[in-house]
């Protein structure tokens, strides 16, 4: 699980000593982490379906990286 803002399992996450009770805390990370993914997909499958109700097109999530053509073209010149 990758998801340091809300939930961080690295190690000494938590106090807890042996199998069971580190397997109980992880199983509800876990869980809380899925419920987190679920309610974010509600909220932006009742966001598609307002935008599509007034007649828009439904909203595209933005880019988080910049593609190798876009990183070369900024600089004006080719690699060698």
């Amino acid at each position: 699980m990758k998801d340091p803002p809300t939930i961080d399992v690295n190690k000494d996450w938590c106090r807890q000593m042996g199998l069971v009770p580190m397997t109980m805390l992880l199983a509800c990370a876990l869980v809380v982490r899925n419920l987190a993914v679920t309610d974010a997909f509600c909220e932006r499958e009742a966001e598609n379906e307002r935008r599509e109700r007034a007649g828009q097109a439904p909203g595209t999530r933005r880019r988080r990286r910049r593609a190798i053509a876009d990183l070369v073209g900024a600089r004006g010149c080719a690699p060698p």
